[in-house]
């Protein structure tokens, strides 16, 4: 049986709706691979216990209350990661030293339950796209992970959030999101090109066995071909939620790879969506593989699109120095997120 705290660790990471999820089950459904349902509490633990906790009992027991409820993103459920409690408790009670709390914390991944059959675990991974943003920190709290990072066409990615209640829809921010990821991952790229695998989404599904052949090289596991018949089974996996949300936001998952979702843009969105997202995003969307419709623009689309670019950018990077904040304002600031999406909705180009 193999050691949890030694097992190899990777990321999947990339803008919300970009195909995240069916990574993540396509390599759950690996039977020498875990990677358990969407849940960001990384940040929180790091935040609360530090890098490396002394693992006296009062740490174990306050590793356990931030694991199971974290504060900075609460409407995640523990109860979705199915994990062996027993089991769990046993390893964190025999916990001594300076483990690193990047060990530690594979115990939680190690006892999540699959849907999928499992044989020997060789490799854990964790599914998250709101921790592209912290890339960065991530790198350095898990100096030996791996991290995949998948990319979809900015218009179809838009497309696709501005379903969902708790996103901004509007094309400009969502537009410009999606450039500072994907320019911050490039350099990342550029900087670490052993630690990070760009990929598109778009590739993904019209060349799946090929993708996916590459991811697991990348990863240093065999490809497996069942992993692809993923959808037989995906949808137990998503038990907790009722089929009406499973079908509007995970249909794809419980149906073969197709490549049905790819350049729904072209008829759904308007001309004038179209040409402030191909304006905010510019050149990197040709550094990523996309093409922009428009190429030309007139000053009232630069004009229009600049006020929303300008609070992009001042919104990321007040998150980002948020992390230097104390924990409690945090989690107070993260609390008013939802606001900010009600608000958006209300100014709409």
């Amino acid at each position: 049986m193999s050691d949890p705290l030694q097992l190899p660790f990777f990321f999947i990471i990339g803008r919300p709706r970009s195909g995240t999820t069916l990574i993540r089950t396509l390599l759950d459904a690996h039977p020498n691979v875990i990677v358990p349902p969407e849940y960001p509490v990384i940040p929180d633990l790091f935040n609360r216990l530090g890098a490396y906790p002394h693992w006296n009992a009062s740490n174990k027991a306050k590793l356990l209350e931030t694991f199971k409820k974290p504060q900075t993103f609460s409407f995640w459920n523990y109860e979705y990661l199915r994990i062996d409690e027993q089991a769990l408790s046993l390893d964190i009670l025999r916990l001594q030293g300076g483990v690193p709390l990047s060990k530690v914390l594979k115990l939680f991944y190690y006892h999540s339950r699959s849907v999928f059959p499992k044989q020997d675990i060789r490799l854990l991974g964790d599914k998250n796209p709101v921790y592209a943003l912290y890339t960065p920190r991530l790198m350095k709290w898990f100096p030996d992970a791996r991290f995949l990072f998948i990319t979809r066409d900015y218009r179809d990615n838009f497309l696709s959030m501005r379903k969902f209640e708790w996103e901004a829809p509007h094309p400009v921010l969502q537009a410009w999101r999606w450039k500072y990821i994907t320019r911050m991952m490039l350099k990342l790229k550029e900087a670490y090109p052993t630690r990070i695998l760009m990929f598109r989404y778009e590739d993904l599904v019209t060349h799946p066995e090929e993708k996916l052949q590459q991811i697991c090289t990348f990863l240093e596991i065999p490809f497996v071909p069942t992993m692809l018949n993923f959808h037989k089974k995906a949808g137990d996996g998503f038990s907790f939620i009722d089929r009406e949300t499973l079908l509007k936001y995970h249909k794809s998952l419980i149906q073969p790879i197709n490549t049905s979702s790819i350049g729904r843009w072209k008829e759904k969105l308007t001309s004038r969506e179209i040409q402030l997202m191909d304006v905010t995003v510019g050149e990197y969307a040709g550094k990523a593989g996309y093409l922009r419709e428009f190429n030309h623009f007139p000053l009232r689309i630069k004009i229009l699109a600049l006020p929303m670019q300008i609070y992009g950018f001042i919104l990321y990077k007040l998150m980002l120095l948020g992390e230097y904040l104390p924990y409690r304002v945090k989690v107070i600031l993260s609390q008013m997120l939802p606001w900010l999406v009600k608000v958006y909705r209300k100014f709409k180009p």
